[in-house]
Protein backbone atom coordinates (compact mmCIF):
# COMPACT_ATOMS: atom_id res chain seq x y z
CA UNK A 1 0.00 0.00 0.00
CA UNK A 2 2.81 1.97 1.00
CA UNK A 3 4.48 1.97 -2.05
CA UNK A 4 1.66 2.79 -4.17
CA UNK A 5 0.86 5.63 -1.96
CA UNK A 6 4.19 6.55 -2.78
CA UNK A 7 4.08 6.42 -6.30
CA UNK A 8 0.53 7.98 -6.34
CA UNK A 9 2.09 11.34 -4.61
CA UNK A 10 5.22 11.27 -6.95
CA UNK A 11 2.88 11.60 -10.17
CA UNK A 12 0.16 14.14 -8.49
CA UNK A 13 3.61 15.92 -7.88
CA UNK A 14 4.82 15.58 -11.92
CA UNK A 15 1.13 16.59 -13.23
CA UNK A 16 1.45 19.87 -10.72
CA UNK A 17 4.59 20.85 -12.10
CA UNK A 18 3.52 20.57 -15.84
CA UNK A 19 0.61 22.43 -14.95
CA UNK A 20 2.31 25.18 -13.66
CA UNK A 21 4.56 25.51 -16.36
CA UNK A 22 2.13 25.71 -19.01
CA UNK A 23 0.12 28.32 -16.75
CA UNK A 24 3.28 29.96 -16.73
CA UNK A 25 3.95 29.64 -20.39
CA UNK A 26 0.18 30.27 -21.37
CA UNK A 27 0.59 33.64 -18.97
CA UNK A 28 3.26 34.95 -20.50
CA UNK A 29 2.41 34.08 -24.32
CA UNK A 30 1.32 37.42 -26.18
CA UNK A 31 -2.09 37.56 -26.28
CA UNK A 32 -5.02 39.97 -26.92
CA UNK A 33 -6.71 41.18 -23.94
CA UNK A 34 -9.96 38.64 -24.03
CA UNK A 35 -8.22 36.08 -24.72
CA UNK A 36 -5.89 36.42 -21.57
CA UNK A 37 -9.04 36.98 -19.52
CA UNK A 38 -10.48 33.54 -20.66
CA UNK A 39 -6.94 32.56 -19.90
CA UNK A 40 -7.04 33.49 -16.54
CA UNK A 41 -10.16 31.96 -16.02
CA UNK A 42 -9.21 28.89 -16.73
CA UNK A 43 -5.93 28.87 -15.18
CA UNK A 44 -7.92 29.73 -11.91
CA UNK A 45 -10.29 26.68 -12.24
CA UNK A 46 -7.50 24.68 -12.86
CA UNK A 47 -5.63 25.80 -9.91
CA UNK A 48 -8.76 24.83 -8.38
CA UNK A 49 -9.05 21.61 -8.87
CA UNK A 50 -5.24 21.48 -8.06
CA UNK A 51 -5.83 22.55 -4.77
CA UNK A 52 -8.38 19.95 -4.04
CA UNK A 53 -6.36 17.25 -5.34
CA UNK A 54 -3.54 18.14 -2.97
CA UNK A 55 -6.42 17.87 -0.36
CA UNK A 56 -7.24 14.56 -0.83
CA UNK A 57 -3.83 13.18 -1.41
CA UNK A 58 -3.02 14.31 2.12
CA UNK A 59 -5.82 12.62 3.65
CA UNK A 60 -4.65 9.52 1.71
CA UNK A 61 -1.19 8.95 4.38
CA UNK A 62 -3.45 8.39 7.11
CA UNK A 63 -5.64 5.92 5.41
CA UNK A 64 -2.57 4.31 4.42
CA UNK A 65 -0.88 4.41 7.99
CA UNK A 66 -4.30 2.74 9.33
CA UNK A 67 -3.58 -0.77 11.36
CA UNK A 68 -4.26 -3.83 8.85
CA UNK A 69 -6.23 -5.57 11.11
CA UNK A 70 -6.27 -9.12 11.26
CA UNK A 71 -9.16 -11.66 11.63
CA UNK A 72 -9.92 -15.45 11.61
CA UNK A 73 -7.06 -17.58 11.91
CA UNK A 74 -4.19 -15.16 10.89
CA UNK A 75 -5.40 -13.42 14.46
CA UNK A 76 -2.38 -13.54 17.12
CA UNK A 77 -5.07 -14.43 19.03
CA UNK A 78 -7.37 -17.03 17.36
CA UNK A 79 -6.33 -20.31 19.32
CA UNK A 80 -7.08 -22.75 21.97
CA UNK A 81 -5.67 -21.65 25.34
CA UNK A 82 -4.91 -22.93 28.95
CA UNK A 83 -5.68 -20.79 32.00
CA UNK A 84 -3.82 -21.22 34.90
CA UNK A 85 -6.65 -20.14 36.51
CA UNK A 86 -8.86 -22.67 35.76
CA UNK A 87 -6.95 -25.88 34.66
CA UNK A 88 -8.15 -27.96 31.94
CA UNK A 89 -11.23 -25.95 31.03
CA UNK A 90 -12.48 -24.52 27.59
CA UNK A 91 -10.78 -21.00 26.61
CA UNK A 92 -11.32 -20.30 22.66
CA UNK A 93 -10.33 -17.33 21.36
CA UNK A 94 -11.71 -16.10 17.93
CA UNK A 95 -11.13 -12.71 15.80
CA UNK A 96 -13.87 -11.76 13.23
CA UNK A 97 -15.00 -8.94 11.60
CA UNK A 98 -16.95 -6.02 13.15
CA UNK A 99 -20.76 -6.73 12.04
CA UNK A 100 -22.26 -4.14 9.56
CA UNK A 101 -24.46 -0.62 11.14
CA UNK A 102 -27.75 0.13 10.33
CA UNK A 103 -26.38 2.86 7.78
CA UNK A 104 -24.40 0.12 5.91
CA UNK A 105 -20.81 0.62 7.08
CA UNK A 106 -18.52 -1.10 9.22
CA UNK A 107 -16.53 -0.32 11.89
CA UNK A 108 -12.79 -0.66 11.62
CA UNK A 109 -11.59 -2.54 14.88
CA UNK A 110 -12.38 -6.40 14.58
CA UNK A 111 -14.16 -7.77 17.76
CA UNK A 112 -12.81 -10.24 19.59
CA UNK A 113 -14.77 -13.07 20.93
CA UNK A 114 -14.32 -15.67 24.19
CA UNK A 115 -15.97 -18.64 24.39
CA UNK A 116 -15.29 -20.71 27.68
CA UNK A 117 -16.22 -22.68 30.62
CA UNK A 118 -15.25 -23.22 34.05
CA UNK A 119 -16.39 -26.72 35.21
CA UNK A 120 -19.10 -27.65 37.53
CA UNK A 121 -17.15 -28.48 40.40
CA UNK A 122 -15.13 -26.87 43.06
CA UNK A 123 -11.65 -25.82 41.96
CA UNK A 124 -12.12 -23.78 38.97
CA UNK A 125 -10.70 -27.43 37.43
CA UNK A 126 -11.89 -29.22 34.35
CA UNK A 127 -11.40 -32.69 33.58
CA UNK A 128 -12.27 -34.90 30.49
CA UNK A 129 -14.81 -36.23 32.22
CA UNK A 130 -15.82 -33.02 32.48
CA UNK A 131 -17.04 -32.66 29.11
CA UNK A 132 -19.51 -29.23 28.74
CA UNK A 133 -23.15 -29.47 27.00
CA UNK A 134 -24.01 -26.26 24.93
CA UNK A 135 -26.09 -24.55 27.95
CA UNK A 136 -22.87 -24.76 30.21
CA UNK A 137 -20.78 -22.48 27.91
CA UNK A 138 -20.18 -18.51 28.27
CA UNK A 139 -19.00 -16.15 25.65
CA UNK A 140 -17.46 -12.77 25.91
CA UNK A 141 -16.62 -10.45 23.20
CA UNK A 142 -14.30 -7.29 23.14
CA UNK A 143 -12.33 -4.91 20.58
CA UNK A 144 -9.34 -5.29 18.85
CA UNK A 145 -7.21 -2.38 19.01
CA UNK A 146 -3.77 -3.85 17.03
CA UNK A 147 -3.04 -7.07 16.05
CA UNK A 148 -1.38 -7.73 19.36
CA UNK A 149 -3.67 -5.67 22.03
CA UNK A 150 -7.42 -5.87 22.52
CA UNK A 151 -9.96 -4.59 25.03
CA UNK A 152 -12.37 -7.42 26.69
CA UNK A 153 -15.73 -6.71 28.57
CA UNK A 154 -15.44 -9.18 31.32
CA UNK A 155 -18.80 -7.49 32.92
CA UNK A 156 -20.65 -10.65 32.24
CA UNK A 157 -18.45 -12.94 34.35
CA UNK A 158 -18.47 -10.29 37.23
CA UNK A 159 -15.38 -8.53 35.70
CA UNK A 160 -14.43 -5.05 34.36
CA UNK A 161 -15.92 -4.08 31.15
CA UNK A 162 -12.74 -3.21 29.26
CA UNK A 163 -9.79 -5.34 30.38
CA UNK A 164 -6.65 -5.03 28.31
CA UNK A 165 -5.46 -8.55 26.83
CA UNK A 166 -2.04 -8.24 24.83
CA UNK A 167 -0.38 -11.34 22.51
CA UNK A 168 2.75 -12.27 24.51
CA UNK A 169 4.65 -14.74 22.73
CA UNK A 170 2.70 -18.32 23.15
CA UNK A 171 -0.31 -16.21 25.03
CA UNK A 172 -2.15 -13.80 26.47
CA UNK A 173 -1.47 -11.77 29.05
CA UNK A 174 -3.66 -9.43 31.56
CA UNK A 175 -2.96 -6.80 33.62
CA UNK A 176 -3.33 -9.00 36.71
CA UNK A 177 -0.29 -11.10 35.57
CA UNK A 178 -2.48 -14.04 34.49
CA UNK A 179 -1.19 -15.72 30.99
CA UNK A 180 -3.26 -17.79 29.20
CA UNK A 181 -0.96 -20.49 26.88
CA UNK A 182 -1.96 -21.50 23.75
CA UNK A 183 -2.27 -24.84 22.93
CA UNK A 184 -0.89 -25.72 19.17
CA UNK A 185 -2.80 -28.58 18.68
CA UNK A 186 -6.24 -27.33 20.02
CA UNK A 187 -8.82 -27.96 22.95
CA UNK A 188 -11.68 -29.93 20.36
CA UNK A 189 -11.74 -32.67 24.19
CA UNK A 190 -12.91 -29.57 25.85
CA UNK A 191 -15.78 -28.84 23.79
CA UNK A 192 -19.35 -30.39 23.83
CA UNK A 193 -19.31 -33.58 22.51
CA UNK A 194 -21.59 -32.50 19.94
CA UNK A 195 -19.89 -29.94 18.75
CA UNK A 196 -16.81 -30.14 16.81
CA UNK A 197 -16.22 -26.56 16.13
CA UNK A 198 -17.46 -24.00 18.21
CA UNK A 199 -19.39 -20.98 16.67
Amino acid sequence: IQQNITMARLSFACALMLLSSSMTANALAPSSATKSNVDRRQMFGILGSVITGAAVMASVPQEANAIAFKVGPASPFTGDYEDPNHPGCLRQVKVVGAPLKGDGTRPVNPIIEITGYDGKGSGNVCTEADRPTRSDLWKIQGKVKSNTEASIDFSPKGGPSNLTAVVDGDGIVFPDGNKWTKVPLGTNNRRPKDMSTLK
